[in-house]
């Protein structure tokens, strides 16, 4: 099982690029196989919608957030070998052009080592007032936007006229590293996910804390949805986001990914935000855990 560790996003722990390319230059060092962003745009001072899991309110770190594209050039330039990925991008706050012109980037500046981690969000205030299009549809955005990127990375001149928005012949001749474009990967745990995940992902971003038969019930969804589309359900990847708790010890946390790696999941990775301040605390914990574990 690979091993990956988490880019904080939100909070006050990144206040510079030189300290950001030290911290993912040296989880790589330590032998980390890919460094994770996640997206946060804004926090409502008062939001309608209840942070998964738990009570109001929102953790504190959330009323800083940081740009994900710009965390990811950091990592791609202070690195040379960890996959980059993210759980999840939020792409509802970009324009399909602008998105996949950024992705495109991202995959050159990396040498093609990005992977794309996309859902639908959790969050209906931040969608509301970012995008301002209707909740209810995203799933079907969402869509129309991933066929568009694979559009946009294998075809140039490239036009596009959808229900969501259209371009006229335009000119893509940046091509990603990446034969196809970056992997995609989808998020989210409803049944409607599974079948994104079958249809066109790479795998599925699922997170801890899902009983067994469920998470066995939403793969066993995804499998079928791939072999319905003619695509090979064993190839479909999993990946596992583990939040990191105050009660976590390494070794309780070491204890579970060897669990997840004998079940089978593909990769894990930590996000320690919640635990800690600093960038050299969660460097710390993440060597110690990688030290207690070796490779998985």
């Amino acid at each position: 099982m690979k091993l990956g560790y988490a880019i904080p996003v939100v909070g006050g722990a990144v206040s510079s690029a030189v300290g950001l390319g030290t911290y993912c230059r040296t989880l790589e060092e330590l032998g980390y196989d890919s460094l994770w962003i996640g997206d946060r745009f804004i926090t409502p001072v008062a939001p309608q919608t209840p942070y998964p899991g738990r009570e109001q309110p929102y953790p504190p770190q959330m009323k800083r957030n940081l740009d994900p594209m710009l965390l990811w050039t950091v990592a791609a330039t202070a690195t040379s070998r960890v996959r980059l990925n993210a759980s999840t991008l939020s792409t509802f706050y970009y324009e399909p052009p602008h998105l996949a012109r950024l992705l495109t980037t991202l995959d050159v500046l990396s040498d093609g080592r990005l992977d794309v981690g996309v859902g639908l969000g959790w969050m209906q205030d931040e969608h509301d007032i970012a995008r301002g299009a209707d909740w209810h549809r995203r799933g079907r955005i969402l869509d129309d936007l991933l066929a568009f990127l694979r559009a946009w990375w294998t075809t140039t001149p490239l036009s596009w006229d959808s229900e969501f928005f259209s371009i006229p012949p335009t000119h893509a001749d940046l091509r990603p590293v990446q034969a196809g474009g970056p992997p995609i990967w989808i998020g989210g745990a409803s049944e409607a996910a599974m079948r994104r995940v079958g249809r066109s992902g790479a795998g599925w971003l699922s997170f801890e804390g899902l009983p067994d038969g469920v998470a066995d019930h939403l793969w066993s969804i995804a499998r079928g949805e791939a072999e319905k589309a003619g695509r090979d359900p064993d190839a479909l990847k999993t990946a596992l986001r583990i939040n990191l708790e105050a009660d976590m010890t390494v070794d309780s946390l070491a204890d579970s990914l060897k669990r997840y790696a004998e079940a089978g999941v593909d990769e894990a990775f930590v996000d320690p935000f919640a635990v800690f301040d600093s960038l050299e605390e969660m460097l710390d914990f993440g060597s110690r855990l990688i030290e207690r574990t070796g490779r998985l």
